[in-house]
């Protein structure tokens, strides 16, 4: 069961980049990005303190000020390089560069943290950039991406990093619930802005196309897919970290298949080189912090 659960996760978060390039056909993906972190706010805040109110509490003024930064980070900077990219960068590329997470993350604890990286990651590093460099350099020569929307989009990752790095540091006493809900309520908010300086390019045609892209993004790719990924934390918290390494090959030939990108031999052996390097760098690690920003030793006392 959890092998199923864990295969769903990953084509679920993988389809992200290929559901928005659907839906930017019919809305402009910032606005589309804003009303569906509205709805998923909506959504969580119902959850968390109507149905299981019990469970959750309201955070103090102090975890208030932290759950602002990571909304901050997390949400509105981190998808604000990914809607950049979007525009002009292949969506099987960007999947490959999302996985760089773990990566960026490794690099920032050792700077931050001062942690003493090993052998293994700087090799994992070093395979996963080999990768990464050998799958841009036929798009970037055929005009499926840009250095800008990479750019933008590696300047995400790492505020995503950065977030995971903060919560590390604060140890906000909050469960992962209540800490997601309050961080894409906040992310939201400071979205409100952007969209409104990005006025004149505002869009929306309600037409299926949209209808059918923003229900797959909010349900399957945000509610459904975090729901799984809680459960196979919950279950496993250093097994559950391997279904992420999935992602980014899946993504890639997700945006092969349905959306028609050209599959060239430079981007499957990069696909594989950053899945490999992934893997690598994981291989015995004494600290990481999964996508909830929660340390996997931690996970594991909780589990």
């Amino acid at each position: 069961m959890d092998i199923i659960e864990g295969i769903l996760y990953s084509l679920l978060w993988a389809s992200a980049a290929v559901a928005t390039k659907f839906a930017m056909h019919s809305v402009d993906p910032f606005l589309l990005t804003f009303l569906r972190f509205l709805v998923v706010a909506i959504f969580l805040l119902s959850y968390t303190y109507l149905l299981n109110k019990k469970k959750n509490r309201f955070p103090s003024k102090e975890e208030f000020k932290q759950l602002f930064m990571l909304g901050l980070l997390n949400v509105t900077i981190y998808m604000t390089g990914f809607i950049i990219a979007i525009k002009t960068v292949s969506a099987g590329l960007i999947s490959l560069f999302m996985a760089t997470n773990p990566l960026i993350l490794i690099l920032l604890s050792g700077i931050i943290l001062k942690r003493k990286l090993t052998l293994n990651e700087y090799v994992g590093i070093f395979i996963a950039l080999s990768g990464l460099i050998l799958a841009a350099i036929p798009n970037l020569k055929d005009s499926h991406a840009s250095l800008l929307g990479l750019a933008a989009l590696v300047a995400g990752i790492t505020s995503l990093s950065f977030g995971s790095i903060y919560f590390s540091k604060k140890k906000i006493a909050l469960n992962r619930m209540t800490v997601n809900t309050w961080q894409i309520t906040f992310g939201c908010i400071f979205f409100i802005p952007i969209v409104l300086f990005n006025a004149s390019n505002n869009f929306i045609n309600p037409d299926l196309n949209f209808f059918l892209s923003f229900i797959w993004l909010v349900v399957p790719v945000t509610i459904i897919a975090y729901a799984l990924w809680l459960k196979l934390l919950h279950t496993d918290p250093v097994k559950a970290g391997l279904w992420l390494f999935l992602t980014p090959a899946l993504g890639y030939f997700m945006a092969v298949i349905i959306l028609n990108e050209p599959l060239t031999l430079y981007g499957v052996i990069g696909a594989l080189l950053v899945v490999t390097g992934l893997l690598y760098s994981r291989k015995k690690r004494k600290m990481t912090v999964d996508s909830n920003y929660r340390p996997i030793k931690e996970q594991e006392k909780q589990a």
